[in-house]
């Protein structure tokens, strides 16, 4: 779940506004309830694109 959709839970399950939903997120993080985690799709896919892109420029490289 990202950061949007853990708040709207809270929201939804305690009634609270956003403001307090964010900090009880931002409790929740500090106490290891939470734990933060990179978003691999995201990351994964620019690796790919990365590297098309360093692959395309080293063979237009040898070409000329």
């Amino acid at each position: 779940m990202n950061k949007k959709q853990v708040l709207d839970k809270i929201k939804k399950e305690t009634g609270c506004d956003q403001e307090v939903a964010e900090r009880i997120f931002q409790k929740a993080i500090r106490e290891g309830m939470v734990k933060p985690m990179p978003n691999w799709n995201f990351l994964v896919t620019f690796v790919i694109y990365l590297t098309a892109l360093i692959t395309g420029v080293w063979a237009l490289w040898q070409h000329l």
